[in-house]
This record gives structure tokens, sequence and C-alpha cells, in this order.
């Protein structure tokens, strides 16, 4: 079971987990923690603590990745929006998809003014890369991508 599976089946259960330096904490509601989890929390801690990390470095960085439709078992679709980086026009179609497939959007940085956009289609793609992969390790992934999007999703 990928590790994503295995933190939603915990977060389902109100199993909360997080890292404190090299220590993997847990909070559960009493019964929630079968013996059974408990031995695959100890098995994979240290498969959890790297995946914690891993999205609390990117929590901290401009969040590339937008949450449209966040569950299910299908290879995941990540979308790159037009020119305008609005990727709130792909809810109707994460919708449509169904709640097996798993649809997100990615949003280039500096939409905010924080920091500089980057301007080249090949920056733009490796940027949204190191994001999908920071993210989900492991693949299948659909690329796909509407107007400028599509130009960055195919370098993808």
């Amino acid at each position: 079971m990928k590790i994503l599976d295995f933190l939603t089946i915990l977060r389902e259960r109100d199993i909360r987990v997080w890292a404190e330096g090299d220590r993997l904490r847990c909070n559960a509601p009493t019964g929630a923690l079968t013996p059974e989890l408990r031995d695959e929390v100890r098995r994979r801690k240290d498969e959890i603590l790297n995946f914690l990390r891993s999205a609390e470095s990117l929590a901290q960085q401009q969040r590339a990745i937008v949450p449209l439709q966040p569950r299910g078992g299908a290879a995941p679709i990540f979308a790159v929006a037009g020119h305008n980086g609005d990727v709130f026009c792909f809810r109707a179609i994460a919708g449509h998809l169904g709640s097996d497939r798993p649809f997100f959007g990615l949003q280039p940085p500096g939409l905010d003014g924080s920091r500089e956009p980057l301007g080249r289609v090949e920056d733009l793609a490796a940027y949204f890369a190191a994001q999908i992969r920071a993210a989900r390790p492991e693949g299948p992934y659909v690329i796909a991508g509407y107007c400028a999007g599509g130009s960055i999703a195919f370098e993808l």
C-alpha cells in the first residue's frame, strides 16, 4: 500500500500523525489505533517521517498544487491552467470525472506578487515536475493543460 493511501486510512479514522524532529508522534481516539495499525505505523515510521518532511517542505513553498478533487485510486491528473494561472477553471471537469480520479491544478509561482514569476516554459515545467514529485513521488500521472498550459504540460 502506498504511503499516501495508508495516511488516508489513518486520517479517516481520525488518527493524527506528525513529526517532532526524528520522532513520529501520534494522537488517536480511543479504539481507533488498532494493534495492526499501530504495528504498521511502527514498521513504516521512516517512510511516514520522510513523507511528512516532504509535505512540510512543500507547504513552506508557494502552493503550486491546488487540490480540486484530492481523493481516489486512479492515476491523478495534474492540470496546468492557461495564461492567467487560474486553476479553478478545472473544478467542473474534476467533478465530472468522478470521485475515483484525483485532480490537481498546477498554479505557477509569482501570481501573488511574492516572487518573480517564471517566464520560460522549460522553467515552469521543471518547477511543476519538482512539485509533483514532492507531493506524489510515485506515478503514474496524467498531465493536462489548456491554452498556454498545454505547452507547459507537453514539456512536463
